[in-house]
């Protein structure tokens, strides 16, 4: 793994596990010398990461994106859209046998732990709704769907807390209309599945705020 490929792991960790401010500049010194490379490989990587919507060009340096609602809203919004066109297309084009083995992952995902971790319960909603993005057929809208993910990554975290229960049975709702091909009926539920109502939005965001000015002050 090359200098500048090591630098975009770290950081692209580091940036969907809070560990900077929203808005918050990044120092390239204090970061070159953390991972002991050179400024190049770095902004390499600070470049690579702006092109994929988690960090920010300001002209004279990098930042951390904010959490302003509007653009938390189209994030939402995005996601939405591409959900629904993903299961849309996986109701068409996906074999009996990707959906009984997508129905098994669910079976063992409602099995885990009542104690796993809300970080482990974000995976396992990711991968669900990854694999229907694989079972569309279509790989840009699957890519597209990833990018998203890590953008909201933070916002979806904080929405998970309390909500297992709910997001299982949302789950299970949406894989029954897969394997029914109910075209119209997958949609909905997915539809619903997707936080988008603005007061929950708003909610999260000040909860996220919340959550990482305690991990910056802990």
């Amino acid at each position: 793994m090359s200098s500048s490929q090591r630098a975009y792991a770290m950081l692209r960790e580091q940036l969907l596990r809070s560990k900077f401010m929203p808005n918050q500049k990044i120092n390239e010194v204090v970061l070159a010398n953390d991972m002991e490379i050179s400024r190049t490989p770095l902004r390499e990587a600070l470049n690579r990461l702006v092109a994929e919507g988690l960090l920010v060009d300001r002209g004279r340096g990098f930042s951390v994106p904010g959490l302003e609602p509007d653009m938390v809203f189209d994030l939402f919004e995005a996601r939405l859209e591409i959900e629904c066109a993903t299961v849309r297309l996986a109701c068409e084009r996906a074999s009996d046998e990707d959906l009984q083995a997508l129905s098994e992952f669910l079976e063992e995902s409602m099995a885990e732990s009542p104690d796993a971790s809300v970080d482990r319960l974000i995976e396992l909603d990711i991968r669900f709704h990854d694999t229907i993005a694989e079972l569309s057929g279509n790989t840009v809208l699957r890519q597209t769907l990833s990018n998203l993910n890590d953008r909201i990554f933070l916002i979806r975290w904080i929405a998970m807390d309390g909500r297992r229960e709910r997001t299982q049975l949302q789950h299970r709702q949406i894989l029954d209309c897969l394997c029914a091909r109910d075209v119209p009926s997958a949609m909905a539920a997915m539809r619903e599945h997707i936080l988008f109502r603005n007061e929950d939005i708003l909610s999260a965001i000040k909860a996220a705020y919340g959550h990482v000015y305690t991990l910056s002050a802990g």
